[in-house]
């Protein structure tokens, strides 16, 4: 749910709609609009509906079966976490809830849970439907004895809400878990890695529209399935809830199709991805994983296409940096030399060649040569422009300069 979906929610139940009076009551029991069956235990009843789908139909952009292409290392990628090195994704549960509230808590309660998983040709959607709060510990039971058959899970936001939450239920009722912490990718962390500066948010339905190519019919607003959860509660009427069973359903359906297309996007950024933007955001991504190979690939493409000569050196300087960091000495220091000989002048390749020549090559008259070059440009910018914007800089170098030139009087 995004910022405006629960804006729309905490609006709704503050100025509910005024009630019909009627003296007519109808009661429509889930059995009589969803096709389902009521699972008999030692804790009591629970609802399940089964839908099973055929591996070779198409959910949006991509069909089912699509998910035996995937390599565990490109969701470690996706997801920033060894643990999915591990990941098999025929056992894995695809898993999303419904609740009767946003904050989370005791107070807040799973009344529909969804697990899709695949089994042979089949992609298979089991939905937990709890018909009343008495019901729930019957439900947890059943969820439980399904997660235990799987070693992993994929969310979208499972991992900051619904997985805690459901934890939260076992432990108010007291049910131990008897499966180890899963290994979990949570699709919407991995999905704002990608689009989180091009989309205007990265909620699922943002999704769907913009990169999925999934579109809803007969679906209901996210902010209000609480609203209508408790209104068939009160009475007994279940005919909105085929909605809400639509809606998880979908999510479902939706999760297996990002995690193609994200597996995707990090196999092949550069075929899959057309906006710079979204390349640029997956490139400081591979940064902070240390992926120096995957973000240099990018900046060079980057850098070929860009025509605009200053966002061409603002790339050069980035690609310079990932040089640096993999020890690519040579490649950094021909890049270097070449941001230097361009116009739009900036300060860095200059540092980077100077501590380069001091540090590593250890020749210290071309470290002195190189930052007595930046030195004369700063100066000559700063009678032209007559600020000082340089004077961080400035000093910085300096400091350099007379460490250098120390060392070549000792």
């Amino acid at each position: 749910m995004n910022i405006k979906e629960k804006l729309k929610f905490l609006e709704q139940i503050s100025h509910p709609p005024k009630k019909r009076t009627s003296s007519l009551k109808t009661e429509v029991g889930i059995k009589q609009v969803i096709d389902g069956e009521i699972i008999k235990s030692a804790y009591g009843e629970t609802f399940i509906k089964t839908t099973e789908f055929d591996i070779t139909q198409n959910h949006g952009a991509v069909t089912l079966n699509q998910i035996d292409e995937l390599f565990p290392y490109y969701l470690k990628l996706a997801g920033k976490d060894e643990n999915l090195l591990q990941l098999n994704l025929r056992n894995s549960l695809f898993f999303d809830t419904e609740t009767t509230g946003l904050a989370g808590g005791s107070g807040t309660h799973i009344f529909m849970a969804g697990f899709g998983y695949f089994e042979k040709d089949s992609f298979i959607i089991k939905q937990f439907f709890l018909r009343d709060f008495p019901e729930e510990p019957a439900m947890l039971h059943s969820i439980h004895d399904l997660m235990k058959q799987f070693d992993s899970i994929i969310s979208f936001n499972g991992k900051s809400f619904d997985l805690p939450l459901l934890k939260s239920r076992f432990i108010f009722h007291r049910i131990k878990t008897e499966f180890a912490e899963p290994v979990h990718l949570d699709l919407l962390h991995a999905a704002r890695r990608v689009w989180k500066n091009s989309l205007p948010d990265c909620s699922l339905s943002t999704l769907e529209h913009q990169v999925l190519k999934v579109y809803r019919n007969g679906d209901v607003p996210s902010y209000l399935i609480p609203h209508l959860y408790f209104e068939y509660l009160r009475t007994k009427d279940a005919r909105p809830m085929k909605q809400i069973f639509y809606h998880n359903e979908i999510d479902i359906l939706s999760m297996v199709t990002l995690t193609v297309i994200i597996h995707q996007i990090h196999k092949s950024p550069l075929q899959q991805l057309s906006n710079k933007t979204d390349l640029i955001t997956l490139a400081k991504h591979y940064e902070n994983m240390q992926k120096w190979e995957k973000n240099s690939a990018i900046y060079k493409a980057l850098i070929d296409s860009e025509k605009n000569a200053e966002q061409k050196k603002e790339l050069g300087i980035k690609l310079g940096y990932c040089y640096k960091r993999s020890c690519q000495w040579e490649q950094a220091e021909r890049l270097w030399l070449e941001l230097i000989k361009q116009g739009n002048f900036r300060i860095e390749p200059f540092e980077e060649l100077a501590k380069y020549y001091e540090h590593r090559v250890r020749n210290l008259k071309q470290a002195e040569q190189i930052v007595q070059t930046a030195l004369n440009k700063i100066n000559v910018l700063e009678q032209l422009h007559d600020n000082s914007a340089f004077s961080l800089g400035k000093k910085s170098l300096l400091y350099r300069l007379n460490r250098i030139q120390r060392k070549l009087n000792e």
